[in-house]
């Protein structure tokens, strides 16, 4: 099986490359028999960029428009995506032949595995013809009536795009939280659903990544806010269902920008884990998850070339490390 797979991928991308090549060919074709296609130009305008290790020149700055807001850069994208398109027609028949055989080759109606947790069957499913999955469980076996959490091919409905990820069920199995994005630029919306009347709560988080962590008291789950410039989630907040998400209280920020910052909770549910991970290191720091406080300390101190991490195991975790040996310690 993994032979096949492999030799498939290598045709796929050989098939890529080809057409790329050629497209690329007929493209400089097209624009010679059709002198008046020019491709836009961008203005140029001087710009001095501000670094710690000296000011560069980018004459393409302004280019960059994070509220995309800035109608000429727009307009100059649009003018892009268009000249591409007419220097590109004479391919559309065969992009169409290559998506459609690329689509007739997934399978259409495929599902997760399902797992079970606090006598629920949860899974994700497709259905055939639609692009997006159902998020549903079933109670106490996988013969019982389906429950769907989350439709996702009603939610994008009218969207340009649409994503949901972090789909995590409250530790009592009432309520459903998740991250969705309606831009694609990885800037998440936390949202709250109750599963047993289907409303789903004021409460909004914005800016976020797409991880949640649900404390033991069902009402309160933390979560990384981004950078707004860079994006880099780099701030754990706690948020409590009821207030308002500006207040949410921060519970650690990371300086060190060469780490991404995460929040989970152990297989056991017993501990919330804030996770930090560059390239050469990790850190957990872990907190009971039913401690009001919520007191994370670290587990381990960051140190060059050391990465561990550990699975809860009723209120041990068992550590494994890239060091000496792994050992169980008490939380």
């Amino acid at each position: 099986m993994a032979s096949s797979i492999k030799a498939f991928s290598t045709a796929a991308i050989a098939v890529l490359v080809l057409f790329n090549a050629g497209c690329a060919r007929d493209a400089q074709s097209t624009a010679k028999s059709t002198p008046d296609l020019k491709p836009p130009a961008a203005a140029s305008r001087a710009y001095e960029v501000p670094s710690p290790n000296g000011a560069r020149s980018d004459e393409f700055y302004w280019l960059r428009d994070d509220t995309r807001k800035n109608q000429e850069m727009l307009d100059y994208l649009q003018a892009e995506n268009a000249y591409a398109d007419r220097i590109l027609a004479h391919t559309k028949p065969l992009q169409d032949k290559i998506y459609n055989e690329i689509v007739a080759r997934i399978k259409q109606d495929d599902a997760s595995v399902p797992y079970r947790k606090s006598g629920y069957w949860y899974y994700y499913r497709f259905d055939t013809g639609k692009e997006y999955p159902i998020h549903a469980r079933k109670r106490g076996s996988l013969d019982a009536p389906e429950q769907v959490m989350l439709d996702v091919n009603q939610m994008a409905e009218g969207q340009a795009f649409f994503q949901v990820s972090a789909v995590e069920v409250s530790p009592d199995g009432k309520l459903l939280a998740w991250a969705e994005d309606n831009v694609g630029r990885r800037q998440y919306t936390i949202r709250v659903k109750d599963l047993d009347s289907g409303r789903v709560f004021d409460d909004t988080i914005t800016n976020a990544e797409p991880n949640i962590a649900w404390a033991a008291d069902n009402r309160t789950l933390l979560y990384v806010a981004k950078d707004p410039v860079t994006l880099l989630g780099d701030k754990v907040h706690k948020h409590v269902l009821g207030t308002d998400a500006k207040s949410d209280p921060l519970v650690y920020e990371e300086k060190d920008k060469s780490y991404y910052t995460s929040v989970d909770t152990t297989k056991d549910e017993q501990f919330l884990v804030i996770f930090s991970q560059s390239t050469v290191a990790y850190q957990m720091q872990v907190a009971r998850n039913d401690d009001p406080r919520l007191a994370f300390r670290p587990l381990i101190p960051r140190e060059r070339d050391h990465k561990y991490d550990a699975a809860g195991q009723i209120y041990h975790l068992l550590l494994r490390k890239n060091r000496n040996q792994s050992r169980v310690g008490t939380a």
